[in-house]
């Protein structure tokens, strides 16, 4: 649904972030606070959250979702999309700490050409031959290392929402490969196309760190 809505105008845009306000208003925020583990959040009708570190804050009542700092602007109508469709499904399912990848997912060999280009492939190009640079760009982040391939860490792209990153060093015989791995419970909080996006947002705010 998110690549649907980046290019399908701003009409479109404006009915599916509608349609999932609806969704999030139908649930009382001090348990949408609860199901982030937050409890005693959400009395305000505000529901506080953070995406990739950076905090969040959704005003449940105005229908708005902001960066929750001095002068914290509007997220972007796709961005707040993907939140609310997460705020929707975060209580369907706790965490089951098993991973899986994204071609396990319902659709995701479908879809996985697209996760390819999009969260993988920058990946491999920025870090396949500079395991030391992603190791202090996820240190940076506060990610938790773990021990798969040559390089990989967790971090959490939202509340319950983990992610880990694998990167396989090249050589002059091998080509270097990487993956993104995600709870298995993801595939009942979000839409495989979400999930899309999730690991896309991972992989750009990797490499953009890796820049600065």
């Amino acid at each position: 649904m998110i690549d649907r809505l980046r290019t399908g105008g701003k009409q479109s845009h404006h009915e599916a972030l509608e349609r999932a306000w609806d969704e999030v208003s139908e649930i009382d925020s001090e348990v949408l606070a609860s199901d982030l583990g937050r409890p005693g959040d959400g009395t305000d009708g505000k529901v506080r959250l953070s995406l990739l570190g950076d905090p969040l804050v959704v005003d449940v009542d105005g229908r708005t979702i902001r960066y929750d700092r001095e002068g914290g602007a509007d997220l972007s109508r796709y961005l707040q999309v993907l939140v609310l469709h997460f705020l929707s499904g975060v209580g369907k399912s706790p965490l089951t700490n098993r991973l899986m990848s994204f071609r396990e997912l319902e659709g995701g060999a479908l879809y996985y050409p697209a996760f390819k280009a999009r969260a993988i492939d920058p990946l491999v190009k920025a870090f396949g031959y500079k395991p030391e640079l992603l190791k202090r760009v996820a240190n940076s982040l506060g990610a938790e290392p773990l021990s798969i391939g040559h390089v990989s860490f967790r971090l959490h792209f939202f509340e319950k929402m983990p992610v880990a990153v694998v990167l396989w060093l090249g050589d002059v015989e091998v080509s270097a490969s990487a993956s993104i791995l995600f709870d298995a419970s993801a595939g009942k909080m979000l839409a495989t196309e979400d999930l899309t996006v999730v690991g896309g947002m991972t992989s750009r705010t990797l490499i953009k760190n890796s820049q600065q």
